[in-house]
């Protein structure tokens, strides 16, 4: 792009009109013109709801099956999740979004009413959607966005499986402005029994936030200049747990800023709790750790395990779900102890020497009839914790066992197999531009999200190579599917929809259909191996994940890294094709896509996010505002450290 002097001149005149502050404690690199927000915001207050943390011990667990109704409502309001108030995205005004409670075998029928300003899907992580593909909540896989103003329902039976899920928005990276919450499926399967193994049931929800919105960040990120200076996925300004983080404040103009206590989870003394732990980030794979309070693994994503019983520090990437049962045998009444997540930093470019990695919590015990007490734990990490990995790694690589307590064992022959390599690189635009992007087989998604790929294929259309990676698994049995992540630096959490996978195999480097091929397959694990539906790869490395192919439908494969996934991280894998052709979609879902619903400016052909767009001189302002920011604030982190 040719930078004209014109350009230049504007970008100086609006940094001159902007107050740069920066925090005494740097979360990260700032957004321009700190403290502004970056549209007008509303007046209607986001909550924090308490109650979803909690599960009620008087939930019945049956097996009787009953159709459970939410109804939900998208909203835009302003939010202060780390004290800074921002525009947000919530559910019925509330981040974390609302709990959803069933039972295996239940309905689920969600009724969303679109109050936003911009289209939606709601994605239900992890559940595998038998039959009901439609409801899976992707604009441009399985669905076209939820209009503006409009309503829709997802129905779908949850019909063979039970643990901690999570649902969050599927619309670009639009679950890091607010819309995720908790899904927790119980049922008289499940090996760890409520009132035997443990008396009650708590959730911590690990994320991290921006004070930018989302479609801000992303919308940099398709430039040359990146966001903040840097085409890498940003660094977050504050580490959240239970919709919590703590910002410093002195150093915020423009925009209300609020000092935020640590999140607080109230335990009875002498007794035990399952902790459903999700992590919800968009870009942080987190170390999580209770002060004295040994983790005994119980369950890794769906799949209940006999996994370590002492545990001091318990890794987990973004999407992943882990239970722990500890006790509170530790303190008495009154005692307080740090709850801890820390950022794995190894995978996150441009963290600044003064970010503080670790999120905090506060665990206090409360007798039965007694006030809780409001110091601050004195209570230490633990000495054999670890906070400065050159990885970031998965549980099952560290040696420990994880073995699912319901056995199952994978095929052993497999009918098909596909190579999924994934690798960080540039697209040339239009203009001649290098941008940045992730791909999948050298190509990175582009989202029609109004040609929905299940509706291409159930019409008896085929998908085009050239804008999504896919395979196609055309008869039942098992598939391998061998990812490989080639990036030299950077962990992926991957994350495939649809389907809990086997783990069969491991290795480092790169590994090809050839070489798969070649394998000496006796040395898969075959024997009840690990299950699940969201996987970390460490950087140079592979996995092979096993499926049966039973589950008709287009299923995404990729990056749980938001940012990654919104500049082309996904692939998709079709079973059967054939199939998908029978199943049965509501009129409303194809609704979705009639021409009617497609707003103003918008086309059959519309992308999102619009991935080749040229650099304009607004984002050279842009460009160089954060570039005073960063150099403003780089200086003031010295003299801090004076």
């Amino acid at each position: 792009m040719l930078l004209r002097r014109s350009h230049l001149n504007t970008a100086l005149a609006f940094a001159s009109l902007c107050a740069f502050n920066f925090p005494t404690s740097i979360h990260a690199a700032v957004p321009s013109c700190r403290g502004t927000p970056s549209r007008s915001a509303p007046a209607t207050q986001v909550t924090n709801n308490q109650a979803i943390y909690t599960l009620s011990p008087t939930f019945v667990i049956t097996d009787v099956p009953v159709t459970r109704t939410f109804d939900w409502t998208l909203s835009l309001a302003t939010g202060a999740p780390d004290g800074v108030e921002r525009e947000m995205m919530v559910v019925n005004g509330q981040f974390p979004g609302p709990l959803i409670e069933a039972n295996q075998g239940d309905t689920i029928i969600v009724n969303v009413q679109n109050g936003m300003t911009t289209g939606a899907g709601i994605h239900w992580h992890g559940i595998s959607q038998k039959g009901t593909d439609w409801a899976d909540g992707v604009p441009g896989v399985s669905q076209c966005p939820i209009p503006a103003g409009s309503t829709f329902t997802y129905k779908f039976t949850v019909t063979d499986q039970f643990g901690t899920f999570w649902w969050h928005s599927h619309m670009g990276n639009t679950m890091a402005d607010g819309l995720l919450g908790p899904l927790i499926i119980h049922s008289p399967n499940d090996p760890n029994v409520r009132g035997r193994d443990y008396e009650s049931e708590r959730i911590m929800i690990l994320g991290d936030w921006m004070h930018d919105m989302s479609d801000t960040v992303i919308s940099d990120l398709l430039t040359v200049y990146g966001y903040h200076n840097s085409t890498s996925a940003p660094v977050p300004d504050a580490l959240l747990i239970n919709g919590v983080g703590v910002y410093n404040c002195s150093s915020v103009t423009n925009t209300s800023c609020t000092t935020q206590s640590l999140p607080e989870i109230d335990v009875v003394p002498n007794s035990s709790y399952r902790i459903r732990i999700i992590n919800t980030s968009s870009h942080v794979h987190y170390k999580f750790s209770i002060d004295s309070h040994p983790l005994n693994i119980t369950a890794a994503d769906d799949t209940a395990i006999s996994g370590p019983k002492a545990l001091h520090q318990l890794p987990i990437g973004i999407g992943q779900r882990y239970d722990a049962i500890i006790k509170t045998t530790v303190g008495t009444d009154g005692s307080a102890y740090y709850v801890r997540a820390a950022m794995c930093a190894a995978s996150i470019a441009n963290v600044p020497s003064t970010y503080d990695i670790t999120a905090l919590a506060v665990l206090r015990y409360v007798a039965t009839g007694s006030e809780a007490t409001t110091t601050l734990p004195s209570s230490t990490d633990w000495s054999d914790s670890t906070n400065n990995d050159t990885t970031c790694y998965d549980l099952d690589t560290t040696g420990v066992s994880m073995t699912p307590l319901i056995a199952s064992n994978p095929p052993t022959t497999v009918v098909a197999s596909t190579v999924m390599t994934s690798v960080f690189g540039y697209i040339t635009n239009s203009a001649l531009e290098s941008i940045a992007h992730f791909f999948w087989n050298s190509v990175a998604w582009t989202n029609y999200i109004y040609q929905p790929m299940l509706f291409t294929l159930k019409n008896g259309g085929s998908l085009n190579s050239s804008i999504i990676t896919h395979a196609v698994f055309s008869s039942s049995g098992a598939a391998d599917i061998i990812v490989n992540n080639y990036d030299t630096g950077i962990d992926h959490p991957y994350h495939l929809h649809g389907n809990s996978f086997y783990l069969v195999s491991r290795g480092s480097g790169l590994l090809t259909a050839t070489e798969y091929a070649a394998l000496n397959t006796s040395s898969f694990n075959t024997t009840n191996p690990l299950r699940r539906d969201t996987l970390v790869i460490s950087r140079s490395s592979y996995a092979i994940i096993r499926i049966i192919t039973d589950n008709p439908g287009v299923w995404p494969l990729h990056c749980h890294i938001g940012w990654h996934l919104g500049v082309g991280k996904m692939a998709v894998i079709v079973v059967q094709p054939a199939a998908i052709q029978d199943l049965s979609v509501p009129a409303a879902a194809t609704a979705l896509c009639d021409a009617s619903n497609i707003p103003a400016g918008d086309t059959v052909n519309t992308t999102a996010p619009g991935r080749k767009r040229r650099s304009t001189a607004a984002d050279l302002t842009a460009h160089v505002l954060r570039g005073l920011n960063n150099a403003i604030e780089r200086r003031r982190a010295i003299k801090l450290l004076d």
